[in-house]
C-alpha cells in the first residue's frame, strides 16, 4: 500500500499520455522494491564470517563519512561480499548505488560518462545535463555533500577512478559509506582508506561445501566421488571462483570424467580460471611481470632476501618489484619466504608454457625436468 504522499506523485501523471503515466509507475515500483529485493541468491558458502569483520569496519553508530576497503586476489569473492553487505544496509541510507566493474567500464569509451551518470541518477534520482566531466564531477558533489549514501565502487585499480567519481573525503554528507573493492592494496593506501579488509581464502570445511553445492547441487560430495573432490578442493586452494567453475564442470560426470579432468587440471589449469588471475599479471609492469614467472617457475619458497639479491643481479629492481606484487595480492611474504597462491603458480607457469606449448626449447623459463630434458633433446635433434 502507497502512502497518501506517493499516491499525489501520481496526479499529475494522468493528465499525460496513459503509456507514459503507467511506464513512471512501474518505474516508481521497481526503485522501492530494489531496496528489499536481494540481487545474490545463490548458496553463500562462508559469508558470515566475512560480512562480521565488515560490519565492525561499517561501524553503524559513526557519524562521520567512513571509506572502507576490501581488497584481495582476483577471484576471491570481493564483489560478491560487497553485493551482499549492500543489499543488507542500503535501507539505512538516504541514497545508495553500486558501481560494478568500474576498473573495465571505465576503459570504454563513454564509460566515465557512464558511471557518473548512473552515481547521479541512482542516488539523487536524476540525469546530469552537464557534458563535461570536470562539471559532473562538480554537479555529484553538490547533490551528495549533505546526503547519507552508501557508495560501492567496485573493481577499482586506479586512484584516478576515484577521483573522477568525485569518491573524496568531504564529498558525502555525514554518516555515508564508501565501499571499495580492489585487487590493488596500494590503490586504497594512497586514497588515504584506513579500514582495508582483506579477503581471505575459505577454509578446507566451506570450500568443500562450496563445491559440493556446484558439483552436486547439495552441501557434501557423493560418496564414490568424495576422495576426488577433496583433490579440488586443495587443488583450489580456497579460492572460491576455482571452486564453483571446476565444481560446475564436473556437474553429473562420471568417475572417470571426473579422474580424466582432474589430470588435465593439473597440466593446463582451466581457461575461465586463468583469465580472471591473469587480468593482475597483465596490468603489471614489464619488469614486475619478469620477477612473477620467476618466483612461480624457480623461487616460490626461496627467503625474501636471498631472491632479492637474485633477482637484483638480473637488473629486474627487486625491492620495488616485489612490494608491487605484494600489494596487488600476487605474492605473499610468511616467515620471511616467498609464497604465492598455486593457482597464480599454475598461471605462471601456463604464462611460460604458452610461449612455445610444443617445443619448451623456445620458451623464456624451463620450469619442469621434463621441459629441460625436451628442449635439451629438441637442441641434439636440431644440431646433428
Amino acid at each position: 500500500m502507497f502512502s497518501r504522499t506517493a499516491c499525489l506523485m501520481f496526479l499529475p501523471l494522468l493528465r499525460r499520455d496513459e503509456s507514459q503515466s503507467i511506464k513512471k509507475i512501474v518505474e516508481y515500483i521497481q526503485c522501492k522494491l530494489s531496496f528489499t529485493l536481494p540481487t545474490i541468491s545463490k548458496n553463500l558458502v562462508g559469508i558470515d564470517s566475512r560480512l562480521k569483520v565488515l560490519n565492525e569496519y561499517i561501524d553503524e553508530q559513526a557519524t562521520d563519512t567512513l571509506f572502507i576497503g576490501i581488497c584481495g586476489m582476483g577471484g576471491m569473492g570481493k564483489t560478491t561480499v560487497a553485493r551482499v553487505l549492500y543489499d543488507r544496509i542500503r535501507w539505512q541510507f538516504g541514497g545508495s548505488c553500486f558501481l560494478a566493474n568500474v576498473r573495465e567500464v571505465f576503459a570504454e569509451k563513454d564509460g566515465l560518462c557512464r558511471l557518473q551518470e548512473q552515481l547521479l541518477s541512482e542516488i539523487s534520482m536524476e540525469l546530469p545535463t552537464a557534458r563535461d566531466s570536470s562539471r559532473r564531477i562538480d554537479l555529484i558533489k553538490r547533490r551528495l555533500r549533505l546526503k547519507k549514501v552508501l557508495l560501492i565502487l567496485d573493481d577499482v585499480d586506479d586512484e584516478e577512478q576515484l577521483q573522477m567519481l568525485a569518491a573524496e573525503h568531504g564529498t558525502f554528507g555525514p554518516g555515508s559509506r564508501i565501499i571499495i573493492t580492489s585487487r590493488n592494496k596500494h590503490v586504497l593506501d594512497s586514497h588515504g582508506v584506513t579500514r582495508i579488509y582483506e579477503a581471505e581464502k575459505l577454509n578446507d570445511k566451506d570450500a568443500l561445501i562450496l563445491f559440493s553445492w556446484k558439483a552436486f547441487k547439495r552441501d557434501q560430495p557423493a560418496e564414490d566421488l568424495s576422495e576426488l573432490s577433496k583433490q579440488v578442493v586443495g587443488y583450489a586452494n580456497g579460492l572460491p571462483l576455482a571452486l564453483e567453475v571446476i565444481g560446475s564442470f564436473l556437474h553429473k560426470r562420471g568417475l572417470r570424467e571426473w579422474k580424466s579432468a582432474i589430470n588435465r587440471m593439473n597440466d593446463i589449469p582451466y581457461r575461465k580460471i586463468i583469465d580472471v588471475l591473469r587480468i593482475s599479471f597483465d596490468g603489471l609492469h614489464e619488469l614486475e611481470k619478469k620477477i612473477f614467472l620467476d618466483i612461480a617457475c624457480f623461487l616460490k619458497g626461496m627467503k625474501k632476501d636471498r631472491i632479492t639479491r637474485l633477482l637484483d643481479s638480473c637488473g629486474l629492481h627487486a625491492d620495488i618489484g616485489m612490494q608491487a606484487l605484494i600489494e596487488k595480492s600476487l605474492i605473499s611474504v610468511s616467515r620471511d619466504e616467498i609464497w604465492m597462491h598455486n593457482l597464480l603458480q599454475k598461471m605462471g607457469e601456463e604464462i611460460v608454457r604458452s610461449e612455445s606449448p610444443e617445443e619448451p626449447g623456445g620458451r623464456s623459463r624451463l620450469c619442469t625436468y621434463k621441459d629441460v630434458c625436451d628442449a635439451l633433446k629438441d637442441s641434439t635433434v636440431s644440431s646433428s
